[in-house]
């Protein structure tokens, strides 16, 4: 069986969610299925993010202690590049929950937040313990 792998894809999205919002990053793997680019704190982007492909088709935004993966690619891409977008637009936050209640990637529309993502922790969510987003850190 042959797996099909998503890196040429995955660099032509991350190149261009790039040179949409002007930002510079680094190529930090570029293994036959593989790909992490890290993008330091710069003009828009006030805390460090790692995009990556992994696995042949999962796609990974990384913020902090936050890490998610998006399967399978042709399914996820176009959702996934507006969660970046959003990222940089201060519409899209992390929330990180109270002891062992894991983190949340949330996005904002119409003035109420839905959470698309949630990682490590038990399936009930604690208290909120921090927000994390590209535009700072609201109070919790």
């Amino acid at each position: 069986m042959t797996r099909t792998t998503y890196v040429e894809e995955a660099r032509s999205l991350f190149w261009r969610f790039a040179e949409r919002h002007e930002l510079s990053f680094q190529v930090e793997t570029d293994l036959p299925t593989m790909l992490f680019c890290e993008f330091h704190v710069q003009k828009r982007l006030r805390r460090p993010i790692i995009l990556g492909l992994q696995n042949s088709d999962e796609l990974n935004f990384d913020v902090g202690t936050f890490w998610s993966y998006f399967f399978p690619f042709p399914k996820v891409v176009k959702d996934f590049d507006l969660i970046l977008d959003a990222w940089i637009s201060g519409t899209a936050r992390i929330v990180e929950f109270t002891r062992f209640s894991g983190q949340s990637l949330e996005i904002e529309t119409n003035g109420h937040w839905t959470e698309v993502y949630r990682a490590n922790g038990w399936p009930f969510r604690g208290r909120r313990k921090a927000i994390y987003s590209n535009l700072g850190n609201p109070p919790t």
